[in-house]
């Protein structure tokens, strides 16, 4: 399945900006008991926000799997457990996956330069020349305790000199070469693909051999047209959920 992220002109809605900080909460374990959400009243006057803000970021959050809301019940946080002890995460759009760096931690290691895997050039739109920076790191999400994606990262060529000046322990690579190499994303596409573990994959990730993960390719262009950066991400099946919203247009 592929999907296109492009940079959001606009603000979020408020019930996104009110979902995104929910789920921050829900995830940092903000509400140790899970019938300790607030009621819709509370988090009207909490935020300042209507009614129906409220129910939309409730009904996002819900389609996530991360609460239940029962008429009658008020709402409760779905454990671990309840979601196939799978991170539920949305990535939508520019900003859900910088919340998505935000939520868990990666420490990304400088590999030797090297020429894109032929495997991985057959799932680019056009072939790439040249040797490319490589970075590799494993995510991890503090909620679940254990690796939740490996992940290669290649930048083009032309980006060298920003390359240098990177910081591995910062949030994402894509916004620091924003910064440092003076460009601007216009558009991410991503390609999702269930995949078998290969055996240093089943290492890295703790999990069997050729059991699945969810691959997710993610190219990212500038406003000219290039393609900057290439990312690939394996995260294993049991503890990773893609969840994305769509907006029906009247």
């Amino acid at each position: 399945m592929a999907t296109d992220i492009r940079t959001p002109a606009t603000r979020k809605p408020r019930y996104q900006e009110l979902a995104d900080d929910l789920r921050g909460a829900i995830l940092r374990g903000d509400f140790p008991a899970p019938d300790q959400f607030p009621t819709e009243n509370e988090l009207c006057a909490r935020y300042g926000v209507s009614r129906f803000t409220v129910r939309e970021a409730l009904r996002a959050l819900q389609n996530e799997g991360l609460i239940r809301r029962k008429r009658g019940s008020g709402t409760v946080i779905q454990p671990a457990a309840a979601r196939g002890g799978a991170l539920h995460q949305p990535l939508s759009n520019v900003g859900e996956l910088m919340q998505y760096a935000r939520d868990t931690r990666v420490d990304f290691v400088r590999l030797p330069d090297a020429a894109i895997p032929k495997k991985l050039m057959e799932q680019l739109p056009l072939p790439m020349s040249g040797k490319w920076s490589h970075f590799r790191g494993l995510r991890i999400s503090e909620g679940l305790g254990a690796p939740i994606a490996l992940t290669d990262a290649f930048v083009h060529p032309d980006l060298h000199d920003a390359v240098a000046e990177l910081d591995p322990a910062e949030d994402t690579i894509f916004r620091q070469l924003e910064r440092l190499g003076h460009l601007r994303i216009s558009q991410v596409t991503q390609d999702i693909q269930a995949v078998p573990a290969s055996a240093s994959v089943a290492s890295e990730l703790k999990v069997a051999r050729r059991s699945p993960c969810l691959r997710i390719l993610r190219c990212y262009y500038d406003t000219t047209g290039r393609l900057f950066e290439i990312s690939t991400s394996q995260h294993p099946g049991d503890r990773f959920a893609y969840a994305m919203h769509m907006d029906v247009e009247a």
